[in-house]
């Protein structure tokens, strides 16, 4: 998108967390459009806004997650992880969360762009590095616990995070990644949610992306090596009439986000312009008040690094 701003379109240099700035390996530059922030440095790694309004969403998605997985930051047996790395953690909510959790723990949250807070507890700091460098995970060794967030269907990411994963962790340390994806019952029909899907998944395609990744966590975890997966998944259905509270906050968190998640892969693969896509994403969420058949599915893999020792019981 840097290749074809528009006359609306204004840069600013990174001004923010100048107490932090030392955790950023380079300057970042942003980039303003319709009213939302991006980061123009990382914009083809990130195609996603990282603004105030995005970091409120993601941040009360982490709430309504933590009470879908019952009080718990992550389903792996670890009591309490002493060297932790929290990959792709966007505002570093979870990171902070877990930190305060475990006060003797040292929790690193690290990302491509800069969304995290400035006062941060003792034993938590971030790091905004490029992650879509093989050599990544040089700098971190002996890890007890990886959790890796949600990498929005980048499969070559994937396949970095996870070889890292298995450098940097201590023998017996765990590896869990969890993300989302929707799974339509019907796919082929023609309502404006099933027409959102199929652009969007074109558009996935063309950037090199994969919509359903999360689908595959077990075998890319398989295919880098580790054994004994565990894999589990929470299916939120996408009508939410007459669902419990909780499963239609998460919905309408994640529709919340629908323009946020679009605008920028829509424009480069499709040639949507802001208006077309705002339409399509407001067709897309009244048809969700039908009977969409299909759900939101929550997606983890969960693996120990040290050979032949069994992953977690469910529990």
């Amino acid at each position: 998108m840097g290749d074809n701003m528009s006359d609306s379109d204004t840069l600013d240099h990174d001004s923010e967390r100048e107490e932090t700035e030392s955790f950023d390996t380079e300057p970042h530059l942003n980039l303003y459009r319709h009213g939302r922030r991006y980061s123009l440095t990382r914009l083809e790694q990130h195609p996603w806004p990282i603004d105030e309004t995005e970091k409120d969403r993601l941040e009360e998605q982490h709430v309504l997650l933590r009470e879908l997985f019952e009080g718990r930051l992550y389903l792996a047996p670890i009591e309490s992880p002493r060297n932790v790395l929290d990959i792709r953690t966007g505002t570093g909510c979870w990171a902070m969360e877990c930190a305060e959790r475990y006060p003797s723990s040292a929790v690193r949250g690290i990302d491509l762009v800069n969304m995290q807070d400035e006062w941060v507890p003792p034993n938590c700091e971030f790091w905004v590095d490029n992650l879509c460098q093989p050599g990544w995970h040089t700098q971190y060794t002996n890890i007890d616990f990886v959790h890796i967030n949600q990498i929005q269907g980048d499969r070559q990411l994937l396949s970095l995070l996870l070889e890292g994963s298995n450098s940097c962790c201590a023998p017996g340390g765990w590896v869990e990644i969890c993300d989302m994806t929707v799974q339509l019952d019907n796919p082929g029909e023609d309502s404006p949610f099933h027409k959102y899907i199929q652009e969007m998944t074109t558009a996935h395609a063309r950037d090199g992306r994969q919509m359903d990744l999360p689908l595959h966590f077990g075998a890319e975890l398989t295919r880098h090596g580790f054994i004994n997966v565990t894999e589990r998944s929470y299916d939120l259905p996408l009508c939410t009439e007459g669902r419990d509270k909780l499963k239609k906050r998460i919905i309408q968190n994640w529709t919340a986000g629908l323009e946020g998640y679009s605008f920028t892969l829509l424009e480069k693969h499709l040639g949507k312009n802001f208006t077309e896509t705002v339409l399509m994403c407001a067709s897309a969420r009244r048809a969700l008040q039908g009977k969409i058949e299909g759900y939101l599915q929550m997606s983890t893999g969960c693996v120990r690094t040290e050979t032949g020792l069994a992953a977690f019981n469910d529990q």
